[in-house]
């Protein structure tokens, strides 16, 4: 082949890598390196999966880990300015959901690739982070998380079934809001973790979600514990729980098995730390006072 013509090969090929280059948003390879989170919880995994460093914007709402908060803040949950994020030049959106549908038709004018990839259970937790290994090319890495939480989820599973063989599981009542009372039905990531830590949803037959209730109808459930998924001191919550009419009859609040102290984000955000939440709260109930013996029939 003479010299002239290795050197037209040569010109060829550099155009064709540079044009792959350009259509992966400038790039020698496809995996995205600058990534914008628009969802707190995905925030989370993108840190927990190792990738932080490919993180160079957020939503006002993604706050954890620390080093987040000082990421440049690109619009509300599910809302970006589209100008902040085309600043950043990123080259991969993430969200649960996006507020406006075209949204994702002008991150594609920009060249930016859009992933919603809801978190609202376990499984689509886990979902969310092999897609987010696919897209950072990292797949190996994601599945290896995929694997270790998977196993602490089964080993938690393990302890809790063997706490409670003989025992009754505890009735519970999960509080997110006050005012009105709303509490999590089936399906919902909560309701998810109050069965994998050992109690039994009083709300579990709802249908709806997150259901606003009557204080009769929680009266009428009776729970053995209460979860409240908000901060309150402990004192303040049972004060708070025995001045409402006719609970001060309920045997959680009579035994003052109230759980106050798990921090809201590991219960109402369904990250990497859920599991986190479902462990401590799996503890606080096995360590009740009033916890049943092996072999006790449950309070009338």
């Amino acid at each position: 082949m003479s010299e002239r013509r290795v050197h037209w090969y040569a010109v060829l090929l550099s155009v064709l890598l540079a044009a792959a280059r350009c259509q992966a948003g400038g790039r020698a390879d496809a995996a995205p390196h600058r990534v914008v989170s628009l969802a707190p919880s995905l925030t989370e995994l993108v840190y927990a999966l190792g990738f932080g460093d490919r993180m160079v914007g957020r939503s006002s709402a993604c706050d954890f880990p620390p080093e987040a908060k000082a990421l440049p803040v690109v619009g509300g949950f599910g809302r970006p300015n589209l100008e902040a994020v085309q600043g950043l030049r990123p080259d991969l959106l993430i969200a649960t959901s996006l507020e406006k549908r075209g949204i994702i038709r002008r991150m594609n004018e920009l060249g930016v690739e859009t992933l919603l990839l809801p978190c609202e259970s376990w499984t689509e937790l886990l979902q969310a982070a092999r897609a987010l290994g696919k897209a950072l090319g990292e797949a190996a890495a994601a599945e290896r998380w995929v694997q270790d939480m998977t196993a602490r989820r089964e080993a938690l599973a393990r302890q809790v079934n063997a706490f409670y063989a003989g025992r009754a599981r505890p009735r519970v009542y999960v509080e997110v809001w006050s005012d009105p009372l709303t509490t999590p039905g089936a399906g919902t990531f909560l309701d998810d973790l109050v069965r994998l830590a050992g109690g039994t949803n009083v709300a579990g037959s709802l249908r709806r979600p997150y259901a606003q209730v009557s204080a009769e109808w929680v009266i009428r459930q009776n729970p053995q514990a209460i979860l409240l998924a908000y901060m309150m001191p402990a004192a303040g919550a049972a004060q708070h729980l025995r001045e409402r009419p006719g609970w001060g009859g309920i045997d959680a609040v009579q035994n003052g098995a109230l759980c106050t102290n798990i921090p809201p984000d590991w219960l109402l955000r369904p990250g990497p730390r859920l599991i986190g939440g479902a462990e401590i709260f799996a503890r606080w109930l096995m360590e009740r006072p009033d916890a049943e013996s092996p072999g006790r029939s449950p309070k009338p």
